[in-house]
C-alpha cells in the first residue's frame, strides 16, 4: 500500500476517533472550562501571581518568594478542586488512554506482522539495540 493511501486511512481513522464517547466527552468538557469564569478568573490569577513570582526572583526578595509561592499553591489548588476541572482532567486521562491503546494495538500488529513476514524471531525489549542494549 502507497504512503498517501496509508495516510488516507489514518484520516479516516482519526475521523472515526474524533466521535467517540471520550473524545467527544473531552471536547464538552474543554469547552465548559474555557466558558467557566471560575476557571477563567483563577487562572488569570494564577498568571498574574506567576509574573510576580518571576520579578520577586529576579530582584531577589526571598520573602515575597516565598509567600507568592503559597498563594500560587492556594490557587492552583483550587484550581484542581472545581468540579468542572476534575472533569476535564478526567476526560483527558481518558483520552490518553484510549491512543496509547491504539497505539499499542498498532505497534503489536506491525511487530507481529514484520516477525513473520521477514521469519526472524520475536523480539523482546524495544528491538533498537540502543541505550537498553536489547535487539
Amino acid at each position: 500500500m502507497a504512503r498517501h493511501a496509508i495516510l488516507a486511512e489514518a484520516r479516516k481513522f482519526a475521523a472515526l476517533l474524533e466521535r467517540s464517547t471520550e473524545v467527544k466527552r473531552y471536547r464538552e468538557a474543554e469547552m465548559q472550562v474555557n466558558r467557566s469564569d471560575a476557571v477563567q478568573q483563577t487562572i488569570a490569577a494564577i498568571k498574574r501571581k506567576q509574573k510576580e513570582l518571576v520579578h520577586a526572583k529576579h530582584y531577589q526578595k526571598p520573602e515575597y518568594v516565598r509567600l507568592l509561592e503559597q498563594e500560587l499553591e492556594r490557587l492552583n489548588q483550587r484550581l484542581d478542586h472545581l468540579p468542572i476541572v476534575r472533569e476535564y482532567q478526567q476526560a483527558q486521562v481518558e483520552v490518553n488512554g484510549l491512543l496509547q491503546t491504539i497505539q499499542q494495538v498498532i505497534a503489536d500488529t506491525v511487530s507481529k506482522k514484520i516477525n513473520v513476514e521477514t521469519g526472524g524471531e520475536v523480539a523482546s525489549g524495544c528491538g533498537s539495540g540502543g541505550a537498553c542494549g536489547c535487539r
